[in-house]
């Protein structure tokens, strides 16, 4: 069984998505994030799920990361100290990481 480029690509964002789950932890809703980020990186990978199913997540996660991002759902967020990394906040930052899983389970099996 040769190893293929696409599948080292595969593997290599998949274990990614399982760094930001780790890193997460340290954070008040870091359980949350970890969840998130651990279905992510696992669900594509799981030839058995249907990519139906990967594409309806992937939208909900497109628009649940953009409200985040862009700051409306800011109130039902938990409070934790906000500090600027890479000049984004802590909530824009978690949105962009949620738009980025969700592109990733809308193209993930695209690369096999």
């Amino acid at each position: 069984m040769a190893i293929t480029k696409n599948k080292i690509i595969s593997w290599a964002i998949a274990l990614m998505f399982f760094v930001f789950a780790v890193v997460n932890l340290n954070d008040p809703d870091g359980w949350i994030w970890a969840l998130i980020y651990v279905a992510v990186a696992v669900l594509p990978l799981i030839q058995t799920v249907n990519q139906k199913y990967l594409n309806q997540l992937a939208v909900v996660l497109l628009v649940l990361g953009a409200l985040i991002a862009s700051g409306i759902l800011n109130q039902w967020m938990p409070q934790q100290t906000d500090d600027r990394m890479v000049n984004m906040w802590e909530h824009q930052r978690e949105g962009l990481g949620i738009i980025l899983g969700s592109a990733w389970l809308w193209l993930g099996r695209r690369l096999k």
